[in-house]
């Protein structure tokens, strides 16, 4: 496949008519200098109304019917028909609708998760058990018959997924149980904060070993030998 066969489409935007301009002016371009290659994936450009020229902007692309129908073949659509399937039903259907690593986690043990919703920026975490664990997440979700979609936070789409935590999951079914994984959840960060103020009054020494005894787990974990 040539480099120019995987665009699908191209959108350009702006208020007023700089849009049209633009292209008009790509097109001369690729006149004069014989670009056969532009001039025979022109047909690929779809030109679209903003109301600004900000990136927040490219939002109102993705709400407009006929431009979604030029791109409906594209990865890029199936991620934001998913992202705004799972936005509704966070308003009308919460008990199908999962965000937070604890939740969506809980939802996969149950076998619960239809589409997983997960951004490219956990995969790029500085700590390593942080990726392993979304890593393991995304396999154990395909195992059990889930889709995945991972969003690219240099895109609108993902940046949206960043703000409701960067991992979403749609349900097959409703878990009603939400309540009861939230005193779980609750319950588990007040273990976290109980255990750091219990580090204040240890010793050097015993904080030491505490320290080391979690450095053999994590290797343990990831298949080093201790």
């Amino acid at each position: 496949e040539r480099e120019e066969d995987k665009v699908k489409v191209c959108l350009v935007g702006s208020p007023g008519f700089q849009k049209d301009d633009f292209f008009k002016y790509l097109l001369a371009e690729s006149v004069r200098r014989e670009d056969r290659v532009f001039i025979e994936n022109k047909g690929k450009f779809v030109l679209c109304h903003a109301s600004s020229g900000h990136k927040h902007a490219i939002e109102e692309f993705f709400l407009d019917p006929n431009i979604m129908s030029r791109v409906t073949e594209t990865k890029l659509s199936k991620e934001i028909e998913v992202l705004n399937k799972f936005m509704r039903l966070l308003d009308t259907h919460p008990e199908k609708a999962y965000y937070g690593y604890f939740h969506v986690q809980k939802a996969n043990e149950e076998l619960a998760i239809d589409s997983l919703l997960i951004s490219d920026e956990l995969f790029r975490s500085p700590d390593i058990l942080t990726r392993k664990k979304y890593v393991e997440l995304v396999e154990s979700v395909r195992e059990r018959g889930g889709t995945v979609y991972v969003f690219s936070t240099m895109h609108v789409s993902g940046q949206q997924l960043q703000q409701v935590s960067g991992v979403a999951a749609i349900l097959r079914y409703p878990l009603p149980d939400l309540d009861e994984l939230e005193e779980i959840a609750a319950a588990h960060e007040a273990g976290i904060v109980e255990e750091e103020s219990d580090d204040e009054e240890m010793s050097e020494e015993a904080k030491k070993m505490r320290a080391e005894a979690r450095m053999r787990e994590e290797m343990a974990d990831m298949g080093f030998d201790t």
